[in-house]
């Protein structure tokens, strides 16, 4: 993704955030200059991945965490 907008896009009190990877080890991703922001959960949650490249992007505004990393 380059140069996209999300807007409150999660759900409260869950893993269910805006922008989620799950189990991708295998290829790459990468999110670039955009803005992530007013969710009322998680801005990007990363269980069990890899080779994901953030570069130049926004996490505002969430209730609970702009980024959740786990294992």
């Amino acid at each position: 993704m380059d140069n996209v907008e999300i807007n409150n896009c999660s759900q409260y009190d869950t893993n269910k955030a805006s922008l989620r990877f799950q189990g991708n080890k295998l290829s790459w991703s990468e999110i670039r200059n955009s803005a992530i922001h007013d969710g009322w959960g998680i801005g990007a949650y990363f269980e069990n991945s890899a080779n994901v490249k953030l570069t130049n992007n926004v996490f505002f505004a969430f209730v609970k965490r702009g980024v959740s990393i786990s294992t």
